[in-house]
């Protein structure tokens, strides 16, 4: 099942994973600077907020790049999915009209308009009716 961010372009993610990274990053060394020397304790708790928002840069950058992968291996599976059933001689059919393999009937309007012939019948997803 897509996930909302799969609407998001995997660039597009890739990019805010890096610039949540990055401000991850800076955001640790920015609050790990107070506890290296003296500091007022106002100043420490403040950094203590600061690490706490770093975690969770770090948990959207990653929550991103988990999204991206997952996007990748879904589209690895149906890649593979497609080349199984081509090579079992079920490559579909490419009539332009989009079928339900489980009814056989055409989904959509036909591309050829009101005069339309065409025969699920003929079509090569009958094979899979058998």
């Amino acid at each position: 099942m897509p996930s909302q961010l799969s609407s998001v372009p995997v660039a597009g993610r890739r990019r805010a994973a890096a610039a949540c990274g990055l401000a991850a990053v800076l955001l640790v060394a920015v609050g790990v600077l107070p506890w290296t020397g003296s500091a007022p304790t106002a100043l420490r708790v403040l950094s203590v907020v600061v690490l706490v928002v770093a975690v969770v840069a770090g948990l959207v950058a990653w929550g991103l790049l988990t999204s991206v992968r997952a996007d990748e291996d879904e589209a690895r599976v149906d890649a593979a999915i497609l080349d199984a059933v081509e090579a079992a001689g079920f490559g579909g059919c490419d009539c332009g009209v989009e079928h339900d393999p489980d009814e056989l009937h055409i989904t959509d309007a036909c591309p050829s308009g009101d005069s339309c012939n065409h025969d699920c019948a003929t079509c090569k997803l009958s094979a899979l009716k058998g």
